[in-house]
C-alpha cells in the first residue's frame, strides 16, 4: 500500500495499550504512529507508509518525520519490516505482547480520514491537532474512541463526557408537560479515558488541564456535543431521541428538534414559548406526564466514525428513529392525541 491509498475497510486499528507509550514519546511520534497504522493492511500490522506519507498527512517536514519513526524504532514500538531497504521502507507495528498480533479487546478501531482527511479537502485532524502542540488532546482523540458506542449511546458514555441543560416548565397540555431546556455547563468524570489525564498539571486558566485539551477538540471540530432527551438525568436512564443542533447533528437529528419544537409551540401560548426562548430556553420539547424527570443532556460525539458494521447499526437504527419521532410530532402539532411510550415500545 502506497501513500494515497485508503485502507480496504476505510477503517484501521490500534491497540490501546501501546497508545498510551506512543504518546509520551511526542506529538511527532504519535501522529507518525497513526500514518504508520492507517497505511497497514488487513493484519493491522505491516505498513508501507513511511516518512513520505507522513510528511503528506501529517504536515512534518521529511526530515522531521523521519527522525520521528526512528524514534519509535529505538523505543520498541515499530520495526523494520523483512524487505525494509532505504529506498523502500518497510515497517511492522509491534504488538503489545510477543507473539500476539490478533486483534483483541485492546484494539481501538479508527477512520481513515483521521490521518487522510476527507475527499472533500479537509484536512487530516492529526494535522490540526499536530498545528496545536497538545500532545494530551491527540491522546484523549483517539482514546474517546473506545468510549464511543454510536449504536447505544450516541456517542461517548455520558458518565464520562456530557453537557448537562437546565430545564424550565413552559406549560402543559393534555398528557404532556411542555419543558424548555437551555445549555448549562460541561461535566466530566476521571474514569475511562480520562483516568490518565488527572495527574496533570494544572490548565491555563488553575482548572482541570483535561478541558484544554477538550476544548482543543472542539475548537477544530472533532467533538460536539449532540442533545438527546433522556428519560432521566440518572445514568441508568436510556435516551428517548436526539434532539440535534446545527453544530454536530446529523440532518435527521435536527428535523427531530424542528418537529418537536414545533409540536410544543402549538401546546402552549406564543408569549410563554417567546419568554422561554428570551430567558435561554431555546430547545422546547413536549413530554408526557408519565415521564416527570425527563432531561436533555448533551452527549460528546467524535465527528469521524469508522466505517465498521457498529456504525453501519447505528445509522440504520437512526433513519428508523428519526422517521418515526418526526412523524409523531408532526401529528401533535396537527392536535392528535399520541402516546409517545407506545411509539418507542413498537421501535423495540
Amino acid at each position: 500500500m502506497t501513500a494515497g491509498e485508503s485502507h480496504a475497510g476505510r477503517f484501521f486499528a490500534i491497540d490501546s495499550r501501546i497508545w498510551a507509550k506512543v504518546t509520551e514519546l511526542g506529538t511527532n511520534e504519535a501522529c507518525s504512529y497513526l500514518v504508520l497504522a492507517c497505511g497497514t493492511g488487513a493484519d493491522n500490522r505491516s505498513t508501507r507508509w513511511a516518512a513520505k506519507a507522513v510528511n503528506r498527512y501529517a504536515g512534518m517536514r521529511w526530515r522531521r518525520a523521519q527522525a520521528s519513526i526512528e524514534n519509535l524504532v529505538r523505543a520498541g514500538i515499530v520495526r523494520h519490516g523483512k524487505e525494509h531497504t532505504k529506498e523502500k521502507p518497510r515497517y511492522e507495528l509491534v504488538p503489545f505482547e510477543k507473539g500476539k498480533p490478533e486483534i483483541n479487546k485492546h484494539f481501538v478501531w479508527l477512520p481513515n480520514e483521521i490521518v487522510t482527511g476527507t475527499e472533500g479537502g479537509e484536512a487530516s485532524p492529526i494535522l490540526k491537532l499536530r498545528g496545536a502542540g497538545d500532545k494530551w488532546a491527540l491522546r484523549l482523540f483517539v482514546d474517546l474512541y473506545v468510549a464511543q458506542n454510536l449504536r447505544e449511546d450516541g456517542g461517548v458514555f455520558p458518565s464520562i463526557l456530557k453537557k448537562v441543560f437546565e430545564r424550565k416548565q413552559v406549560g402543559q397540555h393534555r398528557q404532556f408537560i411542555v419543558w424548555g431546556f437551555k445549555e448549562k455547563s460541561s461535566v466530566a468524570t476521571w474514569t475511562g479515558p480520562l483516568v490518565a489525564h488527572r495527574g496533570r498539571p494544572k490548565g491555563e486558566e488553575g482548572g482541570d488541564a483535561v478541558w484544554d485539551s477538550i476544548s482543543v477538540l472542539e475548537k477544530t471540530g472533532l467533538l460536539s456535543y449532540v442533545p438527546h432527551l433522556m428519560e432521566n438525568d440518572t445514568e441508568q436512564a436510556e435516551p428517548v431521541h436526539p434532539y440535534g443542533t446545527r453544530v454536530g447533528g446529523e440532518r435527521i437529528e435536527i428535523d427531530i428538534a424542528k418537529a418537536a419544537c414545533a409540536a410544543a409551540c402549538s401546546m402552549v401560548p406564543e408569549y410563554a414559548a417567546q419568554n422561554a426562548k428570551d430567558e435561554g430556553f431555546i430547545y422546547l420539547c413536549p413530554v408526557p406526564k408519565a415521564l416527570p424527570a425527563a432531561q436533555l443532556v448533551g452527549i460528546a460525539r467524535l465527528r469521524y466514525r469508522p466505517h465498521t458494521k457498529l456504525t453501519a447499526a447505528w445509522w440504520g437504527n437512526l433513519q428508523e428513529l428519526g422517521t418515526t419521532m418526526i412523524e409523531y410530532y408532526l401529528k401533535l402539532s396537527a392536535g392528535e392525541n399520541l402516546d409517545l411510550l407506545s411509539v418507542r415500545q413498537l421501535l423495540g
